[in-house]
């Protein structure tokens, strides 16, 4: 349902939006992981208790990270896990951002292209395990200085942690 003026009281406040999440390489792998049994169990319940509630994307960098897995049970596995997910189209647009924040942040090269396709397309959050690079206030704020000068939409770069309810 698209918002309208027009619309009466009752229907504006029954009208859900549902966001736009872009799963980075990172979060799909942790489903499996037992390096970290932690972020496997939040992983987890991530797929189980926000997905849903999301309109779920990843891309053609995810798909080519999933294919280069080694193991053939965990990734089919891994397969299995995003069949069914929106995929987002990579462009020679996408490459040249990506190419922009490489010009300003020292990132490796696929976590520059995981945020200028989300960006590009869209997306209101980038959802990751990825501490060392994209978590990161510096590249968050980053993102959000080249975006805004390109006039592009800002995903907020999170982790499954930030979508689950702290226990008291």
């Amino acid at each position: 349902m698209v918002y309208n003026r027009f619309m009466d009281l009752e229907e504006k406040e029954t009208m859900t939006v549902i966001s736009k999440l872009y799963l980075e390489t990172s979060v799909v792998s942790m489903y499996y992981s037992d390096d970290d049994l932690y972020k496997r169990d939040l992983t987890q319940l991530f797929w189980k208790e926000v997905l849903p509630h999301f309109d779920t994307y990843i891309s053609g960098f995810v798909i080519d990270e999933i294919e280069a897995t080694e193991d053939p049970d965990l990734r089919k596995n891994l397969e299995n896990l995003v069949r069914g997910f929106n995929i987002l189209e990579i462009t020679e647009n996408t490459l040249k951002l990506a190419e922009l924040y490489l010009s300003y942040r020292r990132l490796p090269r696929m976590d520059a292209r995981h945020i200028a396709v989300a960006s590009l397309g869209d997306m209101d959050f980038l959802v990751t395990w990825n501490l060392k690079h994209l978590y990161k206030r510096g590249t968050q704020e980053m993102v959000r200085e080249i975006n805004t000068r390109l006039r592009i939409p800002i995903p907020i770069i999170v982790t499954p942690e930030d979508f689950l309810e702290e226990e008291v």
